[in-house]
């Protein structure tokens, strides 16, 4: 987090930066796998955003799974489950979401997505209703997630976590950022990065899953399925896979 030396002699013997692929290890039973960074100069400093590299890395990985999913001619909730292993507490999560979303399968038309994550002992799985708006933008009509943080010490203040995880994570993949003047953001604050209003939010839906087990953290929960779930249901809305964010029809 410290910007100039201390952050270069953190680093020191490091190859590659474990803090720019965060959340790419997947959760699904995949017996090989290979996760490689790059490092690139890119002019400019950077810092902590809401979800870490989660928000990219999680987006990667869910829209591949659905991707592959549809190739295996599969329903991709039934497929993720499939492949999850030793993970009962994400697999309840997933089927709890869909439960309450009403989910159909994500069969053509419908605009529905689903996808899910685990960050820092938590779990969450979030199904999403979008369509593509008359000036060819994304609309999200409806979130709903299925949220499992193990013991919850005030279970309203987890909420509000989580809904405000998933307003900063749709924005985010909705374009939601700053421009930047001689290296530098023009943003200052949150009101000048286009996080949506209340006009602008969509129906949300959150639920907690009761769990005996340690309490994981929540503070970033919201952030990482958000934009799967909404690019997997446009996909199901428009039958065009979107592969880059923001979500854009010409990327």
């Amino acid at each position: 987090m410290m910007p100039g030396l201390a952050t270069e002699a953190a680093l020191i013997g490091v190859k590659g930066d474990r803090y720019a692929v965060a959340g790419a290890t997947p959760v699904y039973r995949i017996p090989a796998y290979a996760i490689e960074h790059h490092p690139a100069e890119i002019g400019i400093p950077t810092g902590h955003l809401r979800g870490g590299a989660h928000g990219y890395t999680a987006f990667f990985t869910e829209c591949f799974l659905d991707e592959l999913a549809r190739t295996a001619q599969s329903e991709p909730m039934s497929f993720r489950i499939a492949m999850l292993g030793g993970e009962p507490r994400l697999a309840r999560c997933l089927s709890t979401a869909a439960a309450l979303g009403g989910w159909d399968g994500g069969v053509a038309g419908s605009g529905q997505g689903i996808a899910c994550h685990a960050f820092r002992g938590s779990y969450i799985a979030v199904m999403a209703e979008a369509h593509m708006g008359a000036d060819q933008r994304p609309v999200v009509d409806r979130l709903v997630a299925a949220v499992d943080c193990g013991a919850q010490i005030n279970p309203d203040i987890v909420r509000q976590q989580i809904e405000g995880g998933l307003i900063f994570g749709m924005a985010a993949a909705l374009g939601a950022s700053t421009g930047f003047t001689r290296g530098l953001a023009e943003a200052r604050g949150f009101d000048t990065i286009g996080l949506p209003r209340l006009a602008d939010t969509p129906d949300i839906t959150v639920e907690v899953i009761r769990s005996d087990e340690a309490p994981g953290g929540v503070g970033e929960l919201g952030v990482p399925a958000v934009a799967p779930a909404i690019a997997n249901a446009l996909y199901a809305s428009t039958g065009f896979r979107i592969r880059n964010l923001p979500l854009r029809p010409a990327s």
